[in-house]
């Protein structure tokens, strides 16, 4: 159904209905009224029931954007990492954290996940990244907030699905009447500055009130090279190095190139040896223990081609319609249009190959006749014909590419800085409309439609693995003709170091370079090609809330009420080369692959390293009712309870939770709250389909080696539940306010994927570098393919080309822990103060043994204080925290940040013996524990009237003491879920108000 079509018919039930139609969605979708300091205790988030308070039964924390302005938070980004009850975010971080996620934000509370935490805006869902289940905060728009309230607690008895972890909701802005411009300036060292800009209109016109607003914000490019803590040696932090490198590995051969593998070979020697090219370009001349047999090979790192930052630029527009049409019913509305890019993604100069037309494997995939132009110098920079045996590789018909990968130390030549090449693109569009009908005095009621649309245009270029071998062989470009190498338009595609004039990232010159032998561009465009997906997914969801009080003997609070929420899923190949039904096989046009399963002819697909993406077009109707009723048997104990239904059908079925919780004001300065109940998440269309796309994944066990993933789903699944306790304290008094929770979540049937690593690590134990025996009795190897399809006696660990996972319900988990809040606020003489410090400490995070089919894939463990960089959930600090105050004079303010993450403990690394080794320098410890992080942050405003008009100046430093990130045995050598990269920064901001 078209969205036109459903928004009309949602309109057109709520006139009817209207009549007695209302309630708490005054409270729900904008919460009191912004201007009004009396409504400032109300909040909105975990009840329907209206006139909720923030010390109220739930733990929820409201943060109003007077205090983010003090604190300098002036993005979602900047707010979701101060939260101290929020794990691994993405956003800021680097590409091989935020993996296909570019661009995105999340919220991920309790560290279970950024799919696990709702977030909504003005009490309704905001908008998911397709097919993915979690919202991209990055496209709330703050220029337009009132508040955000945080509720740290299992909410899916009041919201449904999705709300395990809790809920964040970004509320906007009521009764706004004025104009208000805003901008900023963050400078980085090492980039072009990140800035934004924003304007909100507001108008009362009678009894209606229109608001409207634009936002644009910008992040510059942030590279690798700039932050000395990234470029760290091979002996240490062996992360981000690869023996497959364009100073490659050949074996010449005797005879026509037609034999392939079989051809006798005359030597083996690394590319440019005699000019010391692979030193002289960056990279280290190393070793590869392969089995029996040690290879040479250049070592490179692809770190400085990458970037810790890519360049972002985000355009948001805002408008809200607020109209009382009759003293008793109100009609609300709000549109959002958010629009992100990332324009210039910079990846490693090529991708390493993992497959080509021989199928799966590294070693041997592409071969080069003696007649391309590069060869006859490569034999020359390379093998010496005056040393025993050097003139045999003279004789040679073709050589076998051992290891190598198109590009790597002398970089893309179609990049400046010689990265490969990607983009991100991200359109939303939100449109919320509904009525709001006092029947009375205790009787409300509400009807809303919400239609959503999130669509994500992601992409990065990969080689065509058959192009790649028609072009070494002279056939190459787009105009190639006839059956002569290099003629008729066709073109050579020179591998060697000999085509390349330096390493560009670094600034370091090859000497083996020669003038003539470059490639063509038009060549290299032709070899490569986009490999992505565009996907939107669209939600149309009714609500409908009737509230209200009576009297049986002691006042009673009720809201019921019901939704409804149809998601429809839709991806598409970006194109044939990442369509595994137009482009299966290796070779272009070939589908024989598809015929016999058990041949050594593998659905690869086009490309040397990347996945495909099979289309999806999945839709899911899910119906909900609940009720909730609050009482107060005695004077200050106040007691609510509320259950949800919500159906699923087909497989899934439907769940049914209830939760019960209480606040009991025991003095006038304490009080104490508590809670119980059950919660849960619904799979996905996409968990429940059988197809799933392919990709890659750096494997512990076999030296983090680069290997295809093919991910499936699963019908079978069953939604996630979970048990959620809280009981906490709280004391006020004085201008102080104290508080202290306990929490618990007890969840299980989590949707996890098989994990690789520990089926990679059953398949070839007892080892890290790939070189340990393959044990092919394991009943494990169902989950692999093996390089030529067999496995037998001689097989080893980097034989596994593909890992088989899918979508299973998991592990049981247990997580619990304690939040502290302690608040301030006053005057000390003459001088207003207003500090706070925030803390959450984990106690557990205990998963149980993973099994599956009668498999057990992995043991119980504690990820509490562990990096967990190989596992679920992540990177989990016990301690993190932060603390500001506010000092206020006149019209000057002077707030202190401090931010306080505690380090962890690398689980990787066993607990006798090194972490990792690497055959050319032995043993490291790099990274065994990850220290702790503090930041620091100095910000002052000035707001200043004249003549109607307010100016508020803003200025200050973030990070004073240019902290580096502790660190890590990860590709960038930092943990980004501790530490930023970004360094000091300073800040300058005005906002101008009429």
């Amino acid at each position: 159904m078209k969205f036109k079509t459903r928004f009309l018919i949602g309109s057109m039930l709520a006139m009817p209905l209207a009549t007695f139609a209302g309630g708490t969605a005054l409270a729900q979708d904008d919460g009191s009224a912004s201007d009004n300091a009396d409504d400032a205790e109300i909040i909105v988030t975990g009840s329907y029931i209206g006139g909720q308070s923030e010390d109220g039964a739930l733990p929820v924390d409201v943060f109003r954007t007077e205090e983010l302005d003090q604190r300098g938070i002036d993005s979602p980004l900047e707010f979701v990492r101060t939260l101290p009850s929020v794990g691994i975010t993405l956003g800021e971080s680097n590409q091989y954290a935020a993996g296909g996620s570019q661009g995105v934000g999340s919220i991920n509370l309790r560290s279970l996940g950024r799919e696990r935490t709702l977030v909504l805006m003005n009490g309704r869902r905001f908008f998911p990244e397709p097919g993915d289940g979690a919202s991209d905060t990055n496209l709330i728009p703050m220029f337009a907030l009132e508040r955000v309230e945080v509720l740290k607690d299992g909410a899916a008895t009041t919201y449904g699905s999705d709300a395990i972890a809790g809920v964040a909701n970004f509320v906007t802005r009521r009764n706004f009447d004025g104009v208000e411009i805003s901008g900023n300036w963050q400078f980085v060292n090492g980039s072009d500055d990140n800035y934004q800009a924003s304007i909100l209109v507001g108008k009362n016109l009678g009894s209606a009130n229109l608001m409207a607003g634009f936002g644009y914000q910008h992040r510059s490019e942030l590279a690798t090279v700039e932050r000395s803590f990234t470029q760290q040696s091979y002996a240490d932090n062996p992360s981000g190095w690869s023996f497959l490198n364009d100073v490659g590995t050949y074996i010449p051969k005797l005879g026509p190139i037609s034999q392939g593998t079989a051809g006798r070979s005359l030597g083996l020697g690394v590319d440019g040896r005699l000019l010391d090219a692979c030193e002289s370009l960056g990279g280290i001349d190393g070793i590869f223990p392969s089995g029996a047999s040690v290879f040479p090979v250049c070592r490179y790192s692809y770190i400085p081609f990458v970037n810790l930052i890519e360049e972002e630029n985000r355009y948001q527009a805002y408008a809200k319609m607020d109209v009382d049409l009759s003293d008793t019913l109100r009609f609300v509305a709000d549109a959002l249009y958010s629009h992100t890019d990332v324009p210039e993604l910079g990846y490693s100069p090529s991708y390493p190959p993992t497959q080509g037309p021989r199928g799966p494997g590294t070693a041997q995939a592409f071969f080069v006749p003696a007649s391309n132009p590069g060869y006859a110098t490569f034999l020359q920079q390379t093998f010496d014909p005056t040393a025993p045996g050097g003139s045999f590789p003279y004789a040679s018909g073709y050589a076998s590419i051992l290891f190598n990968r198109p590009f790597g130390l002398t970089g893309n030549p179609l990049d400046e800085r010689g990265a490969g090449q990607g983009g991100a693109y991200n359109n939303a569009w939100r449109i919320t409309a509904g009525f709001e009908k006092e029947l009375g005095d205790n009787l409300q009621a509400e009807l809303y439609a919400t239609y959503l649309r999130s669509h994500r245009k992601a992409y990065s270029y990969d080689i065509v693995s058959d192009r790649l071998q028609r072009a070494l062989n002279g056939f190459g470009g787009e105009n190639c003709e006839g059956t002569v190498a290099g003629a008729n338009g066709c073109m050579y595609f020179n591998p060697f170091t000999n085509a390349r004039p330096g390493n560009p990232a670094l600034g370091l010159v090859n000497p083996a370079y020669v003038p003539g032998l470059e490639n063509d561009p038009e060549l290299i465009e032709w070899l490569r090609a986009k490999n992505g997906t565009k996907a939107f997914e669209e939600q149309f969801i009714v609500d409908l809330v009737v509230s209200g009080e009576f009297d049986l003997g002691l006042p009673v609070k009720y809201a019921v009420g019901g939704q409804f929420r149809n998601n429809h899923f839709v991806s598409r190949p970006l194109n044939k080369f990442s369509d595994p039904d137009a482009y299966p096989c290796a070779i272009e046009g070939d589908f024989t692959c598809l015929d016999d399963p058990d041949d050594a002819n593998f659905p690869v697909g086009a490309f040397t390293f990347l996945g495909q993406y099979p289309a999806a077009d999945l839709s899911q109707d899910i119906y909900a009712v609940f009720a909730e009723v609050e009482i107060e048997p005695v004077d200050g104990l106040e007691i609510n309870g509320a259950v949800r239904l919500e159906d699923y059908g087909g497989s899934v079925g439907s769940t049914f939770d209830p939760k019960v919780s209480a606040r009991w004001q025991l003095t006038d300065w304490f009080a104490m709250r508590g809670s119980i109940g059950t919660t849960f998440r619904g799979p996905l269309p996409g968990d429940l389909t059988p197809g799933g796309p392919s990709a890659v994944a750096g494997i512990d066990v076999l030296g983090n080696n680069y290997k295809a993933t093919d991910n499936f789903g699963n019908p079978n699944l069953k939604p996630e539940s979970g048990l959620t306790y809280n009981i906490g304290a709280m004391l006020e008094g004085g201008g102080f306010s104290f508080s202290v929770d306990y929490w618990t979540y007890e969840l299980k049937d989590l949707f996890v994927d098989l994990p690789i690593q520990a089926i990679a690590a059953a398949v070839a134990p007892g080892g890290t570098d790939g070189q340990q025996s393959v044990d092919c009795s394991s009943p494990f190897t169902q989950f692999v393919v093996f390089q030529g399809g067999i496995c037998d006696s001689s097989t080893i660990g980097l034989d596994i080309s593909r890992i088989q996972t899918r979508v299973v319900n998991g592990p049981k988990a247990t997580i619990s822990g304690l939040d502290f809040g302690l608040n301030y606020r006053g005057d000390l003489g003459g001088v207003r103060l207003n500090a706070g410090a925030n803390a959450t400490h984990v106690l557990k995070y205990k998963y149980s043994d993973f099994e599956y089919e009668g498999l057990t894939f992995s043991t119980g463990y504690d990820a509490a204080g562990f990096a967990n960089y190989n596992r679920a959930p992540g990177t989990v600090s016990q301690w993190r925290g932060n603390a500001f105050a506010t000092f206020g004079i006149g019209k000057l303010n002077l707030t202190y940040n401090v931010l306080y993450i505690q380090g962890v403990t690398d689980n990787r690394c066993p607990a006798t013996g090194p972490c990792a080794s690497t055959p050319e320098f032995g043993d490291t410890n790099f990274g065994r524990e990850v220290g702790d992080y503090s930041q620091h942050d100095l910000l002052a405003s000035f707001d200043i009237d004249m003549a109607g008009v307010n100016f508020q100046l803003t200025g200050g430093v973030e990070n004073i003491f240019d902290k580096d990130p502790p660190a890590a045995r990860l590709e960038y050598s930092y943990d980004p879920y501790i530490g930023s990269a970004l360094g000091r920064t300073f800040k300058l901001g005005g906002k101008v108000r009429f």
